[in-house]
């Protein structure tokens, strides 16, 4: 009974760090959208996007690789989930990425943004969606990171890391 305790807790340890990367990782990258946005600064903004697209879409390819390295089992259909997971969060940043650009393009081609600042800040309240897409996408790709990490993420205690070290 108490080692099924302990394995949730684990369980649960590793579900809170998972959160808690994801969780740090969107709020700087909303933060520098949120930045480039308020600059109207799109081409930065695209270059900060694109190697995001590139890095999605090179881990699901490596992910399903991986998975069709491995004998057919537990570990080769959670590399399969995760890769899925990889390629549902690349299209989902491609989806939030394409939807900003055109928002972005309509806005600049109609020159939506003279007036003040307060007008601007509702304006920019339009690239609601393709931020959520991208913030969704993000949550996605760590659940495919999770579903890898499966028995790799443990504790381990002091002592046992001083004897490893040794």
């Amino acid at each position: 009974m108490l080692v099924k305790i302990l394995y949730l807790i684990d369980r649960l340890f590793v579900r809170f760090f998972f959160f808690l990367i994801w969780l740090f990782g969107a709020t700087i990258f909303f933060g520098a959208m949120d930045h480039y946005l308020r600059q109207k600064d799109f081409l930065f903004l695209a270059t900060l996007c694109f190697p995001v697209l590139a890095v999605l879409f090179g881990f699901s390819a490596l992910l399903y690789n991986r998975s069709r390295a491995f004998q057919p089992g537990p570990v080769q259909r959670r590399s399969l989930y995760a890769a899925e997971r990889a390629l549902q969060s690349t299209v989902l940043f491609a989806l939030g990425l394409g939807s900003g650009a055109i928002i972005a393009t309509i806005i600049v081609q109609l020159n939506l943004l003279a007036g003040d600042d307060e007008s601007q800040s509702k304006l920019l309240l339009i690239f609601f969606i393709p931020i959520m897409l991208i913030l969704s996408s993000f949550g996605t790709f760590f659940f495919s990171f999770r579903a890898i990490s499966h028995g790799m993420i443990k504790r381990v205690s002091t002592r046992e890391m001083l004897r490893k070290i040794r």
